[in-house]
């Protein structure tokens, strides 16, 4: 469900936070699913459980999900969800950070940040 990085300069619990986001934002997470329990996905994910509970916290207070104890947390719906340019920001100096520790120039980044969004985009059906 969601990926972190551990060299990334945005904290883990802000990388789950912003991907869950995303997920019902775009309606791939949809009202009443359930996230993955905070053991689970903390195992899942090498992390402490207290960084996922963290970040289920802050998704809560967002509006997004709702935490029923022990019946654990359910997703709310898209309508809910408010688009935060700092996430593509943050994202944005990630991908400078890697590109300049990296030695990547501005057209080697903006190259993989464009394939990056081509492998996002579904694939185009043919007609009729």
């Amino acid at each position: 469900m969601v990926q972190v990085d551990p060299r990334s300069p945005v904290p883990v619990f802000e990388q789950i936070r912003t991907q869950v986001s995303r997920l019902v934002a775009s309606g791939q997470l949809r009202p009443g699913a359930r996230l993955p329990a905070i053991r689970d996905l903390a195992t899942d994910l090498d992390i402490a459980r207290g960084t996922v509970n963290k970040a289920y916290d802050a998704l809560a207070r967002d509006g997004l999900v709702e935490t029923l104890g022990r019946h654990g947390t359910i997703v709310l719906g898209p309508e809910r969800a408010v688009a935060r340019p700092d996430d593509v920001t943050s994202a944005a100096d990630a991908l400078a950070l890697v590109a300049q520790q990296t030695g990547l120039d501005s057209e080697a980044a903006h190259a993989a940040l464009d394939a990056a969004l081509g492998r996002l985009r579904p694939p185009e059906s043919s007609g009729p």
